[in-house]
């Protein structure tokens, strides 16, 4: 539910944001069609989506666009608004913790759930954390943040010329994806938390600042301890173009194109993009995992699949809150520098 106009608080609150949901609700709602994405088990336990995804819809359950409360600081008359791209496993803590963090430092969120969006009911399982690829969540999330950019910039209670985009983990495949495709005009920045190399790829060229960020012990997914997430990298055949998406990788290293072929990592691909002279940047954080704001760090390991096929992999997660502190600070300096 989309939150009422800014400061207010409270039961008016409350009742500010079932009025205008109400309103809004007859003129832009996009329930997904009968038939949407399709689960195919591919091996047991593991699934692939198919067929048409959803588009971004505002008016659904999931979405919370929620601006600075009344005693947040104030950056602007208008706040800059985050849309947070969810991470594998849909919105949960780490999300949540940015929506917070955000909205205390005057920047309005938006954060909603592309996978509830297809009419998936996941909640309570390991349906997406483990047991579907990575280009399935990837396709899912990049179309409904896609939606949701082109949809949040005409709000006119948000300053639509500075706009950021957040991801984390498989939402961080999708917010560098995104960083090809914005209008420099509103999106003045994005950051990309935790991106793995497999799933929809990465683009050639890049229309806004990037910072692709990385907890230095983040092993999520890895086969080793020591199997950072920057510097993996995966089959071509784990990899499937996002639609909408501009050129990149995919292109040359996919299930269609060179399947055998190995694929770059992210640091790979940021440093080549970098030699080129776009705007990119890393930011590395120490006594960090996968998931700066995910909490403690916590060091167990994940089951991919099930039965014989079964695999498992580290999959760290979380930072100090030095670590947590230091990265919202960075957030808010990057952003805060976007004003003369």
């Amino acid at each position: 539910m989309r939150a009422a106009l800014w400061p207010l608080r409270g039961c008016v609150m409350l009742l500010a944001v079932a009025s205008f949901t109400a309103v809004h609700a007859r003129t832009d709602c996009r329930p997904a069609p009968p038939g949407v994405a399709q689960l195919v088990e591919i091996r047991p336990g593991f699934h692939r989506v198919q067929g048409p995804l959803a588009e971004f819809d505002p008016c659904h359950r999931s979405v919370q666009l929620s601006m600075p409360g009344f005693f947040a600081d104030k950056i602007a008359d208008k706040p800059p608004l985050m849309i947070i791209a969810h991470g594998g496993n849909g919105p949960g803590g780490a999300e949540q913790e940015m929506v917070r963090r955000m909205n205390a430092r005057g920047v309005a969120t938006l954060l909603f759930d592309a996978y509830e969006m297809n009419g998936f009911q996941y909640r309570g399982t390991s349906l997406f954390l483990t047991g579907a690829t990575n280009e399935s969540r990837q396709r899912m999330i990049f179309k409904a943040t896609l939606g949701a950019y082109q949809w949040v910039r005409q709000d006119p209670r948000i300053d639509n010329t500075r706009l950021f985009i957040h991801g984390l983990s498989n939402g961080g495949s999708v917010a560098l994806n995104m960083a090809a495709v914005v209008d420099p005009a509103h999106v003045r920045m994005v950051f990309s938390e935790g991106a793995p190399s497999a799933g929809i790829g990465m683009p050639d060229k890049i229309r806004v600042p990037l910072k692709m960020v990385f907890g230095k012990i983040d092993n999520y997914g890895g086969r080793t301890e020591d199997d950072w997430m920057h510097l993996r990298t995966d089959p071509c055949v784990v990899n499937q173009p996002a639609e909408g998406a501009a050129p990149g990788s995919t292109q040359r290293c996919s299930l269609r194109n060179n399947p055998n072929a190995q694929g770059q990592s992210p640091f790979q691909w940021g440093e080549q993009l970098k030699a080129e002279g776009q705007p990119l940047e890393f930011w590395f954080y120490e006594d960090a995992a996968h998931g700066l704001l995910a909490g403690p760090i916590d060091r167990g390991m994940r089951t991919y699949g099930s039965g014989p096929t079964a695999s498992q992999r580290f999959g760290w997660i979380g930072a100090t809150q030095a670590a947590a502190h230091r990265f919202v600070a960075d957030l808010m300096q990057a952003i805060k520098a976007t004003y003369p």
